[in-house]
């Protein structure tokens, strides 16, 4: 399906699966710290590059705006994919002109930005899971996908609650913080 194989390596650190993929045709491997497909595309994320894929396993877009960028992620249209930095910074990619869309940091607390992040169901908001403050202090910022405007923030003063993972359920339709 790739053109080639797969494997997925468990690490030491924080649950980290490190990907590798060997494209048979080129005889070569790469090592992904995170590797998603919707199907049409594929995106693997080495932390200073991220490469973008077609259905059948070619390298069609590598980009290279985002250091430390490990975390990617479709939107549920299927139009653009989000690249997450635990160093405070997001990336936003059209898959349609094969760019980035926008790159903003979203915290000047640097190195501990690998919370949850998602998009609402139609696609129309991205729900981030960002530290302020300090490390140990979390809110959830809700960002509108056309413009990238911030709209909300919730548990901005909370010293208590630290949400770390945000996930959509689809059955009940709700949002699942933990």
């Amino acid at each position: 399906r790739f053109g080639g194989y797969l494997w997925y390596e468990k690490q030491q650190r924080k649950d980290t699966i490190l990907c590798r993929k060997f494209n048979t045709k080129r005889g070569f491997m790469k090592n992904f710290w995170s590797y998603i497909s919707n199907g049409k595309y594929s995106v693997g994320t080495t932390g200073q590059t991220v490469y973008l894929y077609d259905e059948n396993g070619n390298e069609i877009k590598k980009f290279k705006d985002i250091k430390y960028g490990y975390t990617p992620m479709f939107s549920p249209d299927g139009k653009m994919f989000v690249v997450k930095s635990p160093a405070g910074e997001i990336a936003f990619y059209s898959l349609d002109s094969l760019s980035l869309v926008k790159k903003f940091r979203f915290s000047d607390v640097d190195g501990s930005q690998d919370d949850g992040f998602c998009f609402s169901p139609d696609g129309k908001e991205f729900y981030n899971i960002e530290r302020h403050i300090f490390s140990y202090r979390s809110r959830l910022s809700v960002y509108e996908t056309e413009t990238f405007a911030l709209k909300r923030q919730f548990f901005t003063d909370d010293e208590l609650l630290e949400p770390g993972i945000i996930e959509y359920d689809s059955l009940t339709d709700a949002y699942y913080i933990l």
